[in-house]
């Protein structure tokens, strides 16, 4: 490899302590409006509609219920009605509490799956488990009130809340193993709960929760009880091969094992008020199978619900009515109703800590088939970025949004895309990063043609994707840049230490060994660097400790990847002041490059890992040969403070700088062209005046429309959704 390291910045590099530092003293705070993209609603409300949904259970009157193991907010179980949310259940958040991947209710009682946990033993006392062990079992809930516990003699749990003594414990495992049932289903007599790890079918009563009778099924998990009170029940759960079997109430197999169609993942099984069994295939099709009863008790297939390949029909990747994307629950009401639950995933593996791809709970007329109402909340540790092409049209790392800026807050944008296919590309290297989930994005338009660019939430590795008229919304794996190996086995071919890089040369989406390069010069691996891609598609790297590095674009190989090469490579020295890069935004038109991070007078520590920094200098003629300190800003900064205040990510458009804050709710705006404070906004009471953490790297991003006013993007840690600012100076 060929490092060139630039004598421009060697020789010449102004001094910046004759420049004046700029505070944020005097602030201000703005005019603007807030509002936001993602989420069906804003929180101005008291409501979000959670970010994953594992489990549904559809009451007679239509209210569905809802359950998983993590929402941001504590929403894991939450009841909605007639497009509306209407309670949230409470006590399955934090202080070792967790929701689960199953729900059930009768006429009296809400029955869902969930955790207690000790927090690594940090937690004692009766309410939690001993050392080194999790219970798994089931909450009871008062159907009239979700946040209120049932209790009875043997329930144990949560003394100090409305829920106390209403868990019943069924498993109590080391900890790390996933004994969560998968399963549950109820009538006003009797509860039945799939015990997944310990392979058994367990009844109970409904009402004292004592254990009734048990039988053995290999890793049971969805329940559904037909209207003659036989059970079908899902079996192989965690496995290549999920069959659904057929037992009468005390477990006796009966004829009716389901014929699945070659390539079937089952997900959820319903049954109609015809008395059909539906089944949610999670598999290529996304769609529900329908099953009729012979006389024979033998089932057939006699039809299906929801678009053949779901999202993934052509267009590819843009949603709609029957257009499934990752199904995890089906249901009816009295009044045949249908419902329908998606994550953009599916039920989530075992032991698996994903919270999917964001949530849609739809409700359809059946049988004519007519959308009712339709709930969203779409985003998660996923930041948003315009399209250079026009700022009607906003990504995160896996959706695109439309925008109507003509509209009220909170209905300006429209779910216009799903960019991300597990069907075609599994090898897509999101899936295999941390959190399994594409987030951070930035878009760049090179010889006019969309390139999407995004980051893990550490930003520690580049991924690139092109776009195909073939694929529509969907964006094709192009590439990656490494500054470390990923743990685990995947990708084959990878160096076992240092950076490294892939291009899809032969154009398929997937990652062959003979694809990937390592870094032929110094067999490092970087670290902690951020990543920044400019205007014309060139790639940025800024090293903690080492300065920062440019690989150039070198044009697009034959399939329309981007090109870079290591050999390419321009390295510029650590600039004067900084003993520590945290950020950089290289503005290419103008040569200008924007720098945040540490002193050695104000220090980098490793408590403070995510900021963006204690300072930011703006740098004029950047690659001229003479880059030219302009100003530095002091960044605002008080980590004695409660809670602390410190930046977490910059964005630069047109005259202004945008900093956002990491643990307090506020962006800082400054002006670009002086550096001084102009003002800041926050939260205002469209969103509840207040949002999440800006939790990621790269969570903010802003742009300057037509008409002179600046909309700013911000990932809201706390209730799926994108939280915007739109402000005219």
């Amino acid at each position: 490899m060929t490092v060139k390291v630039s004598t421009r910045f060697a020789a010449v590099l102004i001094a910046l302590g004759s420049l004046i530092s700029i505070g944020a003293a005097a602030q201000s705070q703005l005019t603007y409006t807030t509002s936001w993209i993602g989420n069906t609603f804003g929180f101005g409300d008291g409501k979000w509609m959670q970010q994953d949904i594992q489990a549904i259970n559809v009451a007679p009157d239509g209210t569905v219920f809802t359950n998983s193991p993590w929402d941001e907010s504590g929403s894991e179980i939450a009841a909605y009605k007639n497009g509306d949310k209407i309670a949230v259940a409470g006590a399955t958040h934090g202080w070792g509490a967790a929701g689960g991947d199953a729900i059930a209710s009768n006429h009296t009682y809400v029955y869902a799956a969930m955790s207690i946990g000790n927090q690594n033993n940090r937690l004692v006392g009766a309410d939690y488990p001993p050392a080194g062990t999790t219970w798994f079992g089931i909450t009871r809930r008062l159907l009239s009130n979700i946040a209120v516990g049932a209790p009875f003699d043997s329930g144990i749990g949560n003394s100090a809340n409305t829920t106390k003594n209403s868990f019943l414990r069924v498993n109590a495992i080391a900890t790390g193993t996933d004994a969560g049932l998968r399963g549950l289903a109820a009538t006003d007599a009797e509860l039945y709960a799939s015990d997944t790890y310990g392979n058994q079918i367990i009844v109970f009563d409904a009402n004292t929760m004592r254990r009734l009778r048990s039988w053995s099924v290999a890793a049971p998990g969805r329940i559904a009880i037909d209207t003659d009170s036989s059970v079908w029940v899902m079996s192989g759960v965690g496995t290549a091969s999920i069959s659904v079997l057929h037992y009468s109430s005390t477990g006796a197999p009966l004829p009716g094992t389901v014929a699945l169609p070659t390539g079937a993942v089952p997900a959820d099984i319903a049954i109609s008020p015809a008395g059909q069994i539906l089944i949610a295939d999670n598999g290529a099709r996304q769609q529900v199978l329908v099953y009729a009863k012979t006389a024979s008790g033998a089932t057939q297939q006699t039809g299906v619900l929801g678009t053949l390949y779901g999202i993934f029909h052509d267009p590819k990747g843009t949603p709609g009515a029957w257009r499934f994307n990752g199904v995890t629950g089906v249901g009816f009401d009295q009044a045949g109703n249908f419902f329908v639950a998606q994550n953009g995933e599916g039920p989530r593996p075992l032991a698996s800590a994903t919270v999917g791809q964001g949530a849609v709970l739809e409700s359809y007329k059946y049988p004519t088939r007519s959308l009712n109402w339709q709930l969203q909340g779409l985003t998660f540790v996923d930041a948003a970025a315009f399209d250079p092409a026009s700022p009607n049209s906003v990504y995160t790392g896996s959706k695109r949004f439309t925008m109507d800026y003509a509209q009220p807050p909170g209905h300006e944008w429209k779910y216009a895309g799903f960019t991300l296919d597990r069907f075609d590309f599994p090898d897509d290297p999101a899936f295999h990063q941390p959190r399994g989930v594409r987030g951070e994005p930035m878009v760049r338009r090179i010889n006019g043609q969309p390139y999407l660019f995004t980051l893990d939430p550490g930003a520690h590795y580049l991924n690139v994707y092109r776009f195909d008229a073939a694929h529509d919304e969907v964006a094709i794996p192009s590439g990656l840049l490494a500054q470390n190996p990923l743990p685990g086995s995947w990708p084959a071919g990878q160096p076992t230490y240092g950076e490294w890089m892939w291009r899809d040369t032969d154009g398929d989406g997937h990652v062959d060994a003979s694809e990937i390069t390592g870094n032929p010069s110094t067999g490092s691996t970087v670290g902690n660097g951020f990543w920044w891609v400019d205007a014309p598609g060139n790639v940025w790297l800024a090293t903690p400790a080492s300065g920062i590095r440019e690989m150039p674009l070198q044009g697009f190989d034959s399939v329309g990847n981007p090109v870079y090469t290591y050999a390419s490579s321009k390295m510029f020295p650590m600039p004067a002041p900084f003993s520590r890069i945290a950020r950089i935004v290289y503005i290419a038109g103008t040569d200008t490059m924007y720098v945040s991070g540490y002193t050695s007078s104000l220090p980098w520590d490793a408590t403070h890992w995510k900021e963006a920094g204690r300072i930011l200098v703006r740098y004029d003629n950047w690659s001229s040969g003479t880059p030219t300190p302009v100003y530095t800003i002091e960044l605002p900064w008080n980590a004695s403070s409660n809670p602390q205040v410190t930046p977490v990510g910059v964005a630069v458009a047109d005259d202004y700088v945008f900093v956002a804050e990491l643990y307090t709710p506020k962006v800082d705006v400054y002006d670009a062209r002086s550096g001084q404070m102009v003002g800041y906004m926050t939260p205002g009471a469209a969103v509840g005046n207040t949002t999440g953490w800006v939790d990621v790297y790269l969570g903010i991003s802003a742009v300057r429309r037509d008409n002179g006013e600046y909309v700013v993007l911000l990932e809201d840690d706390a209730r799926a959704k994108i939280l915007m600012y739109r402000w005219t100076p």
